[in-house]
C-alpha cells in the first residue's frame, strides 16, 4: 500500500533525505573520454578529433623561403616593399611568395638578392676594419691548457685508496700529469710492506704499481712491479718534452738498468809518523 502523500515542504524534504539515507551507495560514474578544461573541449569536436578548421602548414615554393630569409636580414620584420623594389616585383607578389602561391621568385630576382647581400657583407666588413684601425679590438685570452684527464676508479674500489697510489704518483712524477686513465683494483693492507694497484695507462696497457714501504712501514715510493719469471721485465714511460706527453720505451730487463754511479774510492791513510819514541825503543832492542 502506498505512503499518504506528504502536505508540507518539510515533510517533503525529511521523505526525500529518508530515501537517499536507505539507498546503497553507489561509485561515481567514470567517463574514459571525459575532457577537462575549457581549452581541452574547444581544440576538439564532437568525436574526440583535431579541429577541422586547423590551419594547413605553408609549404613555399622554389627559394622562397632563402630569398625571403634574406631580406629580413637585410631590412629586418619590414622588408617587404624594399625586396619588392629590389627584385622589381610587385609588394602583393612578395606576399604571394610567403603564402606559398606561384613558383616563387625566379632566377633574375635570387640573383639580384644574392649581390644586393654581398655588397652589404663588404660594407659591413670595410666598416669594422676602419673601426678597428681607430679602437683595435682587445688581444684575444691566451689558450688556457687542458685539463688534466679525470681519473676513473672501477667499481668496487675505495676512492681513498685510489687517491694514495695517484697522489704517490703525482710526487713521484714531479706534478706532471698523469699517466694513469684508470684504476682497476688498490690493495692496501694495514699492517703489510708492499701495497699494489692495477691500473690501465695512457696507451690502454694493464700494469701493477708497486709502494715498498719499508722495514718501517712508512716509506711511500710508488713504481712498476717488475713481472715475475725467469724473463722478468718492468716497464718503462718517460716523459717526453718534444711530444708533449708520456711516451712508452722498451722495458727494463734484469741487468739492463744504467749502472748505478761508482761509489767514491776512500781517501788513502795518512802516512805513519816517522818519529819514534826512544825509550820505547831501547827497551825493545836493547834490554
Amino acid at each position: 500500500m502506498s505512503a499518504k502523500p506528504a502536505t508540507t515542504v518539510a515533510e517533503l524534504a525529511d521523505r526525500i533525505a529518508a530515501s537517499r539515507a536507505a539507498a546503497p551507495a553507489r561509485p561515481e560514474r567514470q567517463f574514459r573520454h571525459a575532457l577537462r578544461g575549457e581549452t581541452a573541449r574547444h581544440g576538439r569536436r564532437g568525436n574526440g578529433g583535431p579541429a577541422l578548421d586547423a590551419p594547413e602548414p605553408v609549404v613555399m615554393r622554389g627559394c622562397s623561403a632563402e630569398v625571403l630569409h634574406l631580406g629580413e636580414l637585410l631590412w629586418g620584420d619590414r622588408h617587404t616593399s624594399d625586396l619588392a623594389r629590389l627584385t622589381g616585383e610587385d609588394p602583393g607578389q612578395v606576399r604571394r611568395w610567403r603564402r606559398g602561391e606561384g613558383r616563387g621568385p625566379d632566377a633574375r630576382a635570387a640573383r639580384w638578392v644574392r649581390e644586393e647581400a654581398l655588397a652589404r657583407i663588404a660594407e659591413l666588413q670595410a666598416a669594422v676594419e676602419a673601426l678597428d684601425a681607430i679602437r683595435p679590438p682587445p688581444a684575444p685570452a691566451a689558450p688556457q691548457p687542458e685539463p688534466e684527464p679525470e681519473v676513473a676508479v672501477a667499481p668496487g674500489v675505495a676512492p681513498e685508496d685510489a687517491r694514495w697510489f695517484l697522489d704517490g704518483l703525482d710526487r713521484a712524477t714531479g706534478g706532471r700529469p698523469t699517466f694513469v686513465r684508470e684504476v682497476l683494483s688498490a690493495r692496501r693492507p694495514p699492517r703489510a710492506r708492499h701495497w699494489t694497484a692495477e691500473v690501465v695507462v695512457f696507451d690502454g696497457q694493464t700494469h701493477t704499481l708497486d709502494c715498498d714501504r719499508g722495514a718501517d712501514l712508512q716509506g711511500t715510493a710508488v713504481a712498476f712491479a717488475w713481472t715475475p719469471g725467469p724473463l722478468s721485465r718492468q716497464p718503462r714511460i718517460l716523459w717526453s718534452d718534444d711530444a708533449g706527453g708520456w711516451v712508452r720505451l722498451p722495458d727494463w730487463g734484469r741487468g739492463t738498468h744504467p749502472p748505478s754511479p761508482a761509489p767514491p774510492e776512500p781517501e788513502p791513510a795518512p802516512p805513519a809518523d816517522p818519529q819514534v819514541d826512544l825509550e820505547d825503543w831501547i827497551a825493545r832492542n836493547l834490554l
